[in-house]
């Protein structure tokens, strides 16, 4: 059987992002986010998730962007990149945050449970405190190449 580590190496698209508490399901980037990752053989990582139908800023210059432009554009979009290792035997992948939009997740490990199957890896969070919960994260990826 071919490594965890060795089957995660290529690049990933978003096929859903959903937020789990007790059997209540939401979707934090709407109906159909978009979103790639990758993973390469030199155990670098990045990731960007993206809310589609964000609005537009009324100028052209994103510094010219008003507090609610600003403040929708961060809140629909995703991305940090890094390092990452893998536990073979707990099936979790560890990326190593070096840079993040949520800056802190800078310098932190983010663990993630890993399935694969049928072509589609998923990667899970265990429960965290978000939005005044308990909430599982779980993006669903299917492979580009």
């Amino acid at each position: 059987m071919e490594p965890l580590a060795a089957l995660l190496v290529g690049t990933w698209s978003l096929v859903s992002f959903e937020a789990v508490s007790g059997g209540h399901t939401e979707y934090p980037f709407g109906p159909d986010p978009i979103g790639l990752l990758m993973y390469d053989r030199a155990n670098r990582m990045a990731v960007q998730v993206m809310k589609t139908g964000r609005p537009l800023f009324a100028s052209d210059d994103q510094d010219d962007g008003t507090l609610e432009e600003l403040s929708a554009a961060v809140k629909g979009y995703a991305a940090y990149y890094g390092t990452y290792s893998v536990d073979e035997r707990e099936r979790v992948v560890i990326h190593h945050v070096v840079a993040s939009m949520f800056p802190n997740w800078i310098g932190t490990d983010q663990r993630r449970e890993v399935l694969l199957e049928n072509g589609r890896l998923t990667l899970s969070t265990r429960l965290r405190r978000q939005q005044g919960g308990e909430w599982a994260f779980r993006l669903v990826w299917s492979r580009l190449d």
